[in-house]
């Protein structure tokens, strides 16, 4: 079996895309048209939401799919909807593997504990629910890590370095020697023997830290979240984030792409902003000369 780094970069050279879509379903959020059709359908054992949920997250990968490398549900907005939100994140991945057969799937659960509860966790997210990847917290230390990696090829993504306001209260104190913690981390999962299944999650709002986690982890994913809606420079993300031929970064847009309009047209309009990504990160590869290798015709 590859790891998860040979089917990113797989993922990648399929739909020349590093661009990544975070699934966070809210059905307040949610087009107006998408809730009266699913008020209006009557489908045995599924809730209104339940319904909702399924047939907007089936429109946005039928419209996205050859655009994007990877679809990445977060699944505190699923748990939010109960054993219904569950059933609709079951139906999203069998959709996705249907409709979207080279993109990775990361659930972003950011799980994080000691012991046989890891073993637990990294059960329910590769062998039950068949992700491609999680995303971790590493925050109780080390020895919540190192069990994932003993989980066959699935992807582990280390919660490195925040994209929200506050994540330098804890991730950028110094250490020993004047060492900020994220770095830390970073270069104490450099020295982790992963076989190609360890990543890193690197805010997009933080640049200057992306550059310094790519230069410890020259050869790993990195996810890097906050481009649209939380601000995050594109062209830097690019520059900072990927490795020395222009891949191994995943840059996710989940409002920005997802809710890019209210109308009937969501899902029109979620395939020109998730091309319009593509289009600005393949712009800076180029600026770079690690752009793509044309496709045969």
């Amino acid at each position: 079996m590859t790891s998860f780094s040979e089917r990113l970069l797989a993922a990648s050279e399929a739909t020349q895309s590093l661009v990544c879509v975070g699934l966070d379903v809210n059905p307040a959020l949610m087009p107006a048209s998408v809730l009266r059709q699913a008020q209006d359908e009557r489908i045995t054992g599924r809730t209104q939401d339940e319904r909702a949920v399924v047939e907007f997250n089936r429109a946005i990968v039928d419209a996205t799919g050859d655009l994007v490398c990877a679809y990445k549900p977060n699944i505190a907005f699923y748990e939010a909807l109960g054993i219904p939100g569950l059933r609709a994140l079951d139906a999203t991945v069998s959709h996705i593997r249907d409709a979207a057969p080279d993109a990775v799937i990361i659930i972003d659960a950011k799980r994080g504990d000691i012991g046989n509860t890891v073993e637990a966790y990294a059960t329910a997210m590769f062998e039950v629910w068949g992700f491609d990847a999680v995303t971790v917290n590493p925050w109780g230390g080390m020895d919540t890590i190192e069990p994932w990696l003993e989980r066959g090829n699935g992807g582990i993504i280390v919660w490195c370095r925040g994209s929200n306001p506050g994540a330098g209260d804890l991730q950028d104190l110094a250490v020993d020697g004047g060492e900020q913690v994220y770095m830390r981390l970073a270069r104490s999962l450099a020295n982790l023997s992963a076989g190609g299944n360890l990543g890193l999650v690197v805010g997009a709002t933080a640049p200057e830290q992306l550059a310094a986690v790519r230069r410890v982890c020259p050869d790993a994913p990195i996810l890097i979240p906050g481009v649209g809606a939380q601000g995050g420079d594109l062209e830097a993300s690019v520059q900072n984030g990927v490795d020395r031929h222009g891949r191994m970064a995943i840059i996710n847009s989940g409002r920005g792409i997802i809710y890019a309009s209210s109308g009937t047209d969501y899902a029109e309009a979620a395939r020109v902003a998730a091309s319009g990504l593509r289009d600005g990160i393949n712009d800076t590869l180029n600026s770079m000369g690690l752009g793509w290798r044309p496709t045969e015709k």
